[in-house]
C-alpha cells in the first residue's frame, strides 16, 4: 500500500508491507468520528523551527529509525480497525509554506496516521509533524518527538541507538487501577455522572459563546501564537500559594474573564473543557490517547475578575477531581465508545452539533520536552507551537505548549465561522487578563 501527498505535500510514500491489524479503541473511534472529508482530518500539526546547520537527510533517517520503535505512525484504517506496517515508513518531504499541511485532509483509509513535512526558513527549516489524532495524545506525542530528537543526536554523534523496543499502544480500559467491587462501585459512579451530564445538557442546555454560533466549518486551519516568558508565569508562585491556587486555575481564570464578552446572553451559562491525562502515575507508557477530562460550569458575569474567576475553576475542577470524575468515567465512556456504531457518533459531531462544551483548553505546560533539550551539536529547536483543528460546534479553542523559555498560547480557529478579528481580540483580552492577575496577586 502507498500513500501521496496533495499539491506540495512531498515525494510519493515508500511501499509498506503490513504485519498485524489492531482493533479500534474507544478513543481511536472518537477522534475518527471528529473527521470529515475533505475539510476536516482532526489532524493537530506540531511546527518546530530548527536553527543551525540542519541536515534534512539526517532528520528524515532518525524519522524512519524512530518510527520502528512506534509502528503505529504508519497504520492506516482498515474496516473496523488498524493495519500496522512490519517495517513503518512515515511520508517526509518539503512543502513550500505551513498551509500545505495545516489544510491537507489526512485520508487515514489510504495513507498513515503520520507524515512529516518541512519548510525552508532562514537559518534553519520548520519541521511540520501532521498527525490524526486517533494515533496519539499530547503526552504520548511530546514522548514521541523526545525520542525523535535523541535519535537525531545518536545518528550526529554515530552512537549506536540505546534501544529499539516497540512502544506499547495500551487500551483505554488498562489506564483503570481498581479491581474486583470497587471498579464496579467506580464504573456506576462514572456511568452515573456520564449520564447525568447528557441528560442536563438536554433539560438545560447552556448558552453559546459567539465561538459557538458558526455554522461554517469548511475553511482551513489557523492559529494565532501568543508567546508568554516561562518567567512571568514562575513569579507567580509564591503569590499564587497564598491564594492556594495553580497555575491551571490562572491560566483558565484568565481565560474566562476573556471569553465572558463572547457570551449571548446576560450572565450566560457555559462550559468549558478541561482535558486530563488519565494514565497511572507510575509504569504505564503508552503511545495512544489515553484523555478523560473536567467539565467545569461557569457563568459569565461581566463583574467577576480574573482572579475570582481562578477561584471558581479551582473549587469546581477541586470538587470533581476529588470525586475522581475524569477516572470513573473511564469504564462507561470507554464502552459506549466502543459499541457506538462510527457513523452514529460522526452523526452526532458534524449533523447534530449539541452544544455540551463552549470551549475547550488543554495546557501542555507541565509535560515540557521530554528528554530534552531538543538540541544537537549542529541545531536546536527555537520554537514549538501547534495548530489543532476545531470540532463543531467550537470555532476556537486553546492549547498552551512550552517553546522554549516561553508558553506558547496556541489560539486555534475556523476562519469560515470564526472571523480573525475576533479571535485577535480574544487573544487581546486574554493579554488584559493576565495583566490583572500581575496586579491583584499581590
Amino acid at each position: 500500500m502507498s500513500a501521496s501527498g496533495d499539491e506540495g505535500g512531498g515525494p510519493p510514500v515508500r511501499r509498506q508491507h503490513w504485519e498485524a491489524t489492531a482493533p479500534l479503541d474507544s478513543l481511536d473511534k472518537a477522534c475518527l468520528a471528529a473527521t470529515s472529508p475533505p475539510w476536516s482530518s482532526f489532524a493537530p500539526t506540531w511546527k518546530l523551527d530548527l536553527r543551525g546547520d540542519v541536515d534534512v537527510a539526517r532528520l528524515d533517517a532518525a524519522l524512519q529509525q524512530v518510527a520502528r520503535r512506534y509502528p503505529m505512525l504508519g497504520a492506516t484504517l482498515a474496516g473496523e480497525g488498524w493495519a500496522v506496517p512490519a517495517a513503518p515508513v512515515v511520508p517526509f518531504g518539503e512543502v513550500e509554506r505551513d498551509e500545505v499541511v495545516l489544510d491537507r485532509f489526512l485520508d487515514v483509509a489510504r495513507e498513515p496516521l503520520c507524515e512529516v513535512r518541512w519548510v525552508r526558513l532562514d537559518g534553519g527549516v520548520r519541521l511540520l509533524f501532521h498527525q490524526h489524532h486517533a494515533l496519539a495524545d499530547g503526552r504520548a506525542f511530546l514522548e514521541f518527538l523526545g525520542d525523535f530528537f535523541a535519535t537525531v543526536r545518536e545518528l550526529e554523534s554515530n552512537v549506536t541507538p540505546v534501544s529499539l523496543a516497540v512502544v506499547p499502544r495500551r487500551r483505554q480500559r488498562e489506564v483503570v487501577e481498581t479491581q474486583g467491587l470497587r471498579w464496579w462501585l467506580d464504573a456506576l459512579r462514572g456511568a452515573w455522572a456520564s449520564l447525568a451530564e447528557l441528560v442536563g445538557a438536554v433539560v438545560r442546555p447552556v448558552d453559546a459563546l459567539r465561538c459557538n454560533v458558526g455554522q461554517d466549518f469548511e475553511s482551513g486551519n489557523r492559529t494565532l501564537h501568543l508567546e508568554v516568558p516561562l518567567a512571568r508565569l514562575d513569579a507567580w508562585k509564591a503569590r499564587r500559594h497564598r491564594h492556594g491556587l495553580s497555575t491551571n486555575d490562572l491560566l483558565a481564570g484568565a481565560l474566562l474573564r476573556a471569553l465572558t464578552p463572547w457570551s449571548t446572553r446576560p450572565l450566560g451559562r457555559h462550559t468549558l473543557f478541561l482535558p486530563v491525562d488519565v494514565r497511572p502515575r507510575e509504569g504505564f507508557r503508552s503511545f495512544a490517547n489515553h484523555l478523560s477530562g473536567l467539565q467545569l460550569g461557569w457563568t459569565a458575569d461581566p463583574s467577576m475578575t480574573a482572579l475570582g474567576f481562578a477561584r471558581h475553576v479551582h473549587e469546581e475542577a477541586g470538587r470533581q477531581t476529588r470525586a475522581r470524575r475524569p477516572w470513573v468515567r473511564v469504564p462507561f465512556d470507554d464502552a459506549l465508545g466502543r459499541l457506538t456504531p462510527l457513523g452514529t457518533l460522526r452523526q452526532a459531531i458534524h449533523e447534530r452539533r449539541r452544544l455540551l462544551t463552549n470551549f475547550s483548553f488543554s495546557n501542555l505546560l507541565p509535560l515540557g520536552t521530554p528528554r530534552g533539550p531538543w538540541a544537537t551539536g549542529t541545531m536546536r529547536v527555537e520554537r514549538l507551537r501547534i495548530t489543532t483543528p476545531c470540532v463543531p460546534p467550537q470555532a476556537v479553542n486553546l492549547t498552551v505548549v512550552r517553546s522554549g523559555e516561553a508558553a506558547c498560547f496556541n489560539f486555534n480557529f475556523k476562519p469560515s465561522a470564526m472571523a480573525e478579528v475576533d479571535v485577535e481580540r480574544l487573544v487581546e483580552r486574554f493579554t488584559s487578563a493576565l495583566d490583572e492577575l500581575d496586579r491583584d496577586l499581590g
